[in-house]
């Protein structure tokens, strides 16, 4: 006896039997139930997912001898016509080889003729989308009113090439992709009842790799059904050169710490052990993008269909990247898979791809570097003001004893000028007097120079503040980006107030406000920024894009800078 591939063994009977599509098939069931059927459906939807097989299901569903019927029978001489695809009312036509206008005239002038024994004439055009324009427009009248007798299922992966008055003629039942948990338990199911010994993580990344056709999976558990007795997760790599956790993990750590020497050496590695690099590019894109979900949700478990070890070891490399560094590495990974995949040395194309990719570990957020750089900018300020205060002390206490020791040669000069004019001595004593302008006026450098004494850090940020007095009342102003120290210099106002009234004698009060600044529209800094000559040319040197635009803190014109 000839030997039949799963695919075909198993193949749905029923509409119970499909895996994956419950939408569609309680829309079939329904419609069947109610007398509703419609004259054309489209089915779309990826490969493998059962279009085909639903067709020929909703074939036997209305041609069944206990039928129309939800549930045909399976048995009786046109179920198993239609399964054995002899059945002369159900007529599969393959729209790649049928796609002339002349074809569908041939097609026409049949669907005029009842059924030879069943209910009625099924025409399933499989892959219709590949039919010309002049097809499509021979069949629009024939679409739109066929004979009581035809239903009529076009088939197809790519929907968007149906044209829009086809579309509108039909019901459109869109399929989905099948979950790898639903692939995984259809696969064991088979499995049992064929006697095929194979382990859970074997199933498991036979179901990955058939990134939710359920075709394709059989299809590949036959291939390892031959390639062993006992088929083990070690097998079913080595069969479809699939990439193990281990080395994806291992080379994105070395992408993302920018580690280019061993992004080579695990390369180099990968060849020796015969991977195909087409392959494992693509399996690094979907890991990458599953580091990209684990750092976006917070329960990544409920979407990666992923065992809990490789969970655990995925956080372990989100620890050291953030999702913005994430998003453009996989951005450069998806380029290198599709360079990848049509470059003459696979090899050079991947190695220059992840390279260039590692080279974004270095690279900061704008937000990140601008905050630096304020920052950065306001110590520098506050050291540059501290050290020009010791300079200007220096001089000024230089000045003072240079002035002290003229006054008292003059007076001493004066003082025996006057004894020997009068004849008579004097009393005469030098009291400085303080004279209270100049205190006001000088006050907040001496007391700077106080609180540096007590607080060198304290004095360092006031420094950055604007003093303004009105009678009791001291005012500190910070801007810009040294508005961050006004928390500080609250926690410590008793020590200010203190030393400040000390000074001027009386009791102050002291108040801390950050200047008033005019925030800039997004859009408008946005425009401004694309507007830049050299920012468009950066854009092009680099294939970049603008993703955030901020404000300079700027203490001249309140931000408006970007």
């Amino acid at each position: 006896m000839t030997y039949l591939v799963l695919a075909r063994k198993w193949r749905p009977q029923g509409f119970d039997d499909l895996v994956g599509q419950e939408p569609i098939t309680r829309i079939l069931k329904n419609s069947i139930s109610q007398r509703k059927i419609a004259h054309a459906y489209i089915f779309s939807g990826p490969r493998g997912v059962g279009k085909t097989s639903t067709a020929r299901i909703l074939a036997k569903a209305l041609n069944c001898e206990k039928g129309p019927t939800p549930s045909p029978c399976g048995a009786c001489t046109f179920c198993t016509s239609i399964t054995d695809g002899s059945s002369v009312d159900v007529m599969e036509i393959d729209g790649a080889s049928n796609n002339s206008v002349n074809d569908i005239r041939d097609l026409r002038e049949r669907v005029k003729y009842a059924p030879s024994g069943g209910r009625y004439k099924v025409y399933i055009i499989d892959e219709s989308h590949m039919l010309s324009d002049s097809a499509f427009n021979a069949l629009l009248k024939t679409l739109e009113e066929p004979p009581s007798h035809v239903v009529f299922v076009l088939a197809t992966t790519v929907p968007k090439k149906i044209p829009a008055t086809v579309l509108s003629r039909c019901q459109h039942l869109p399929f989905r992709r099948i979950s790898s948990q639903k692939i995984k338990e259809r696969l064991r199911k088979i499995s049992d009842s064929e006697g095929i010994n194979i382990s859970d993580p074997a199933i498991e990344m036979i179901a990955r790799a058939a990134d939710g056709s359920m075709r394709d999976s059989l299809t590949i558990l036959d291939q390892v059904s031959s390639f062993s007795s006992d088929i083990k997760e070690s097998e079913v790599k080595d069969l479809l050169g699939i990439a193990d956790f281990k080395a994806l993990s291992e080379i994105s750590m070395a992408i993302i710490e920018g580690n280019r020497k061993r992004i080579l050496g695990i390369i180099s590695e990968l060849l020796e052990r015969g991977t195909d690099l087409k392959s494992f590019t693509k399996d690094l894109v979907r890991f990458f993008r599953d580091l990209l979900v684990a750092k976006v949700v917070s329960k990544p478990e409920d979407i990666l269909d992923i065992s809990e070890d490789e969970i655990n070891a995925i956080r372990k490399i989100l620890e050291r990247v953030s999702d913005d560094q994430l998003t453009l590495i996989l951005s450069e990974i998806i380029k290198a898979e599709s360079d990848v995949r049509g470059a003459f040395s696979p090899r050079l194309a991947l190695e220059m791809s992840l390279i260039k990719a590692s080279f974004l570990s270095i690279l900061k957020p704008v937000k990140e570097a601008i905050e630096g750089i304020e920052a950065f900018a306001a110590e520098y300020r506050a050291q540059s003001a501290v050290d020009g205060q010791q300079s200007m002390v220096s001089s000024e206490k230089i000045d003072s004893d240079t002035n002290s020791s003229k006054s008292s040669q003059t007076q001493t000069t004066d003082n025996e000028h006057r004894l020997t004019e009068d004849s008579q001595p004097s009393s005469f004593v030098d009291v400085p007097v303080a004279d209270v302008t100049e205190a006001e006026k000088d006050f907040w450098k001496v007391a700077l120079k106080k609180i540096e004494a007590i607080n060198h850090p304290l004095a360092c940020k006031l420094s950055e503040a604007k003093a303004e007095i009105d009678g009791d009342m001291l005012t500190l102003t910070f801007n810009g980006g040294t508005a961050i120290h006004v928390d500080s210099v609250k926690k410590n106002l008793q020590t200010i107030e203190e030393t400040v009234s000390e000074i001027l004698d009386k009791k102050i009060v002291i108040k801390v406000d950050t200047a008033k600044k005019r925030t800039p529209r997004k859009k408008e800094l946005r425009e401004k920024v694309l507007s830049e000559p050299i920012v468009k040319e950066a854009l092009e040197l680099f294939e970049g894009k603008v993703i955030d635009v901020k404000p300079i803190e700027n203490t001249k014109n309140g931000g408006e800078d970007v």
